[in-house]
């Protein structure tokens, strides 16, 4: 078996390995795929591209459209397109979060515009996703289009919701649903879904698959919400706790605001405090229940998105998305 494009030797991410056995071989076609076509003829944008790609990852958007297209027929030339398309939109997004956010670190390596500066890294940004329209656009089927397209835009929404919301303590869960619902799960759901187009599936598998994806894309964000309290620097490969003091409130700090003491705290936090100005209400966080009540909504998630595939025929794709699902509710960076 050929060499799956995950850089991390860690054991929650060797444990793909495993999982991706049906579409091990088009997991490595989609990487070779990305190393050809995100070259670019400018340099500084070519550099950038390259960068990306060598701070690695777990291609687990192209393996949700690689595995739904086992419940049909699909070319496989075609599939590693679009497989490679969603990758470099979700790239192209990465890159966009770490100029908003002001990242330093991605992956534990220098962000893009850590190495270069804030103006390439929007437009290597802007780069991917034009080169992510052009290759899903030159399969021939404009279904494709449309849902890259309309996640796209969900995503581009979901950005600019939560500039809004920043240190908006006192908005509502439902919010913070729709918001990760667009930054995260549309995409995800948009995999499965455009896998299922590729590989021709019928309405109501295809269904099933959407569905499925848009749970896992919930469980996902969720999880990494907690992963942003309980996981340490090097295995998150950034610093801890920032989506707090940048101003994101997320289900943690949701469940964790029921407590009116932690609550009146949290309403002081303005304009990017500084590690030590946040950790007593860190500390209160971790007392108040608030993370293990958020692993039994990811749990909540995951068991639904199971549940999702329940009429689809038995295979040993079905058992690798039930897998990956099981992998994302249990992930430690």
């Amino acid at each position: 078996m050929g060499r799956l494009p995950c850089t991390s030797e860690r054991s929650g991410e060797m444990s793909l390995h495993s999982i991706y056995r049906d579409v091990t071989k088009e997991v490595n076609l989609v990487d070779q795929f990305l190393m050809s076509h995100i070259a670019s003829d400018d340099p500084t944008i070519d550099a950038a591209g390259q960068q990306l790609l060598q701070a690695g990852g777990k291609r687990i958007r192209p393996a949700f459209v690689l595995l739904a297209s086992k419940f049909g027929h699909a070319d496989r030339d075609e599939l590693v397109r679009v497989a490679a398309s969603l990758e470099l939109v979700h790239m192209a997004s990465l890159v966009h979060d770490d100029v908003i956010d002001d990242a330093e670190l991605r992956r534990g390596k220098p962000t893009v515009m850590q190495h270069f500066d804030e103006e390439v890294a929007l437009y290597s940004g802007n780069f991917l996703f034009g080169e992510a329209v052009k290759l899903i656009g030159e399969v021939g089927k404009p279904e494709l289009v449309q849902v890259m397209v309309h996640a796209m835009r969900e995503i581009c929404e979901g950005e600019i919701e939560q500039i809004y919301d920043q240190y908006d303590w006192e908005q509502s869960i439902k919010r913070y649903i729709k918001r990760i619902e667009r930054k995260t799960a549309i995409l995800i759901e948009a995999s499965c879904h455009l896998g299922a187009i590729v590989a021709n599936c019928s309405p109501e598998d295809t269904k099933a698959l959407r569905q499925f994806g848009r749970d896992i894309g919930l469980a996902f964000q969720i999880a990494d919400d907690l992963l942003d309290f309980t996981a340490k620097r090097m295995e998150l490969g950034k610093p801890v706790a920032e989506d707090l003091r940048h101003g994101h409130k997320t289900l943690p700090v949701f469940y964790a605001s029921e407590d009116p003491v932690f609550f009146h705290e949290l309403q002081q936090i303005r304009s990017m405090p500084s590690h030590e100005e946040v950790a007593p209400l860190l500390e209160r966080l971790q007392q108040s229940g608030a993370l293990d009540r958020t692993q039994q909504t990811v749990d909540l998630y995951i068991r639904r998105a199971i549940r999702r595939l329940e009429h689809l025929p038995k295979s040993s794709a079905k058992r690798s998305l039930e897998e990956v699902a099981r992998y994302v509710g249990k992930r430690k960076g």
